[in-house]
């Protein structure tokens, strides 16, 4: 799970000494964000690999019908999502027991015996899947144990630029696995097994960077001091600051609240007991439920979108087309890079120019176009119609552009909006429990379109899926104009206000800023919904 980040602040930067905004706090939020390209390579990688044509006839795809090929590349990919699942729900409880870079490490290794299990495979579809959840595992405990570390150990105030390195390695590990496809294609011969085991073996790349740098940089302080260990989480924060001390004001100030939450972690509940905690809010206090369904209503836009799908399925979709081979795995890699600009572009430039809310709106709303013509090009000009010696149509070169624009849209819009849950939607009590929940339900629906996807294009017809990822994301749009609000320098900790009105005028309500003391908007007569709580948990973050 990534943050939406917080932009390039000079202003942020001038707040921070130049020890504790040194080289070595960057390398270690660098290090940590690789994290984020374990999920990215393990999402992309695999559709190109099964585009090789010696892949068919190592695991005897050749000899099959469509439909089982079909059953079968739909395991194949969905099946890390369930390993990605497991990962996601042992992570929190193994960070909070044996630190963030323990948890790093195990993601790192379970993801590379992943790796080395599918590259080395002789054709075993049984030790294919294998593979495949092992790194889904590995993806899923990196997905928690990344962003939390490098939460964990930024200075406040380079926090939210910190976290976008996160997303940004993701969308990168999209983009590179890409190119490597493309590239394997290009270099190595069709009649080798190595065009196919050579992505594979490259999709570790991160896990190898990560397991390179853990003796280099120090646990998290936070999670030290959550644990007890005040002495190290001292020296790691020294560490982390450049050498800073109780001398300097901004260190000494710092320690004293890192040391002070030493003393709430007596109050930690254990992810079964603040899960019933949730549930009970949920039961008596409106704003904690209506807190819960909107994020839970984020992942699922996320993913009916129809983003994570054509990752995925990217090169199906433009063999579809009617593209060559190699054209396909080029335009694929060139979708990947758009994505990275797009995503890059709103976490370093847009975000703190424009806001959240708009960039979600307008970037929805392009997906919704998009989407929209590449469903009615695929039902008035199915891929059956077209064959290989047949260049594509004006129409087919308009769908290829509809794809990419697509995926600027996305990276404006859904693709940071699903983390954005995590780091400044849900209030400090109940965040740990709400983003478990949401991101283990993200998960699971993920793998159920991902499954399924290769068997809706045909039993649906290829236009059908995205019909359906067409009418999911105009219904999110106007969702989105509604009921989201604009959180862009605005406090969490306030954000229960916001959430105490129906949700339909959620979207035209300023959350307070942190110091704004003022309450006239929450005393508008008949927009506070009645249920009160003054309940307040501490939860293990996800």
């Amino acid at each position: 799970m990534g943050a939406t980040g917080g932009g390039f602040s000079k202003d942020a930067l001038s707040k921070v000494p130049r020890a504790a905004r040194g080289p070595y706090i960057w390398l270690a939020a660098i290090w940590a964000s690789y994290c984020g390209g374990l999920h990215g390579f393990n999402t992309a990688n695999i559709s190109g690999a099964m585009q090789m044509k010696q892949w068919d006839m190592d695991f005897g795809w050749s000899k099959l019908s469509s439909t089982t090929v079909s059953n079968y590349e739909g395991w194949v990919v969905s099946s890390m999502l369930l390993g990605q699942t497991a990962g996601v729900l042992l992570a929190g409880p193994l960070g909070e027991r044996r630190g963030r870079k323990p948890v790093i490490l195990a993601a790192a290794i379970c993801y590379t015996i992943g790796a080395i299990l599918m590259a080395a495979n002789l054709g075993s579809f049984a030790e294919l899947l294998v593979g495949r959840v092992l790194s889904g595992l590995g993806s899923g405990l990196a997905m928690s144990a990344g962003p939390i570390y490098i939460s964990e150990i930024a200075p406040l105030e380079l926090r939210g630029m910190m976290t976008t390195f996160y997303n940004v390695n993701i969308v990168g590990g999209v983009a590179g696995s890409y190119w490597i496809n493309y590239a394997s294609l290009e270099v190595i011969p069709n009649t080798s097994s190595w065009q196919w085991r050579t992505t594979l073996v490259l999709q570790s790349i991160p896990a190898i960077l990560l397991l390179l740098g853990f003796s280099f940089f120090p646990e998290s302080p936070r999670n030290l001091m959550m644990r007890g260990h005040t002495d190290a989480a001292h020296h790691s924060l020294s560490r982390l600051r450049g050498g800073l001390d109780e001398s300097n004001e901004y260190f000494q100030r710092e320690y004293t609240e890192l040391h002070g939450s030493q003393i709430d972690t007596t109050k930690s509940k254990s992810g079964w007991q603040a899960f019933l905690a949730l549930l009970h809010q949920c039961i008596h206090h409106a704003p904690t439920r209506k807190v819960l369904i909107f994020v839970t209503l984020i992942q699922t836009f996320f993913i009916m979108s129809g983003g994570n799908s054509i990752t995925y399925y990217a090169p199906d979709i433009l063999n579809s087309i009617g593209l060559t081979h190699t054209k396909v795995l080029l335009f694929t890699a060139i979708y990947g890079l758009i994505k990275l600009i797009s995503v890059f572009l709103y976490a370093f430039v847009l975000t703190d120019r424009y806001g959240r809310r708009p960039l979600l709106i307008i970037g929805s709303t392009i997906n919704v176009v998009c989407l929209l013509y590449i469903t009615i090009y695929l039902a008035v000009s199915p891929p059956s119609t077209s064959t290989s010696t047949t260049p594509p149509s004006l129409a087919s070169w308009v769908c290829i552009v509809a794809i990419c624009i697509f995926a600027v849209g996305y990276g404006f819009g859904w693709a940071p909006a699903f983390s954005l849950t995590a780091s400044e939607i849900c209030p400090t009590p109940i965040r740990g429990t709400v983003v478990t929940v949401a991101f283990t339900y993200q998960n699971l629906l993920n793998f159920g379109i991902t499954r399924a996807f290769p068997n809706m294009t045909d039993s649906m017809h290829a236009w059908g899926p995205f019909a359906l990822f067409t009418a999911m994301t105009a219904v999110a749009t106007g969702w989105v104009v509604v009921a989201f609000p604009e959180c862009k320098g605005r406090s969490m900790e306030r954000m229960e206000e916001v959430f105490e009105r129906p949700w339909w005028r959620v979207g035209f309500v300023k959350v307070p800023a942190a110091n704004d003391n003022t309450d006239d908007d929450r005393m508008d007569e008949g927009v506070v919904e009645k249920g009160t709580s003054t309940h307040e948990e501490r939860v293990s973050p996800s």
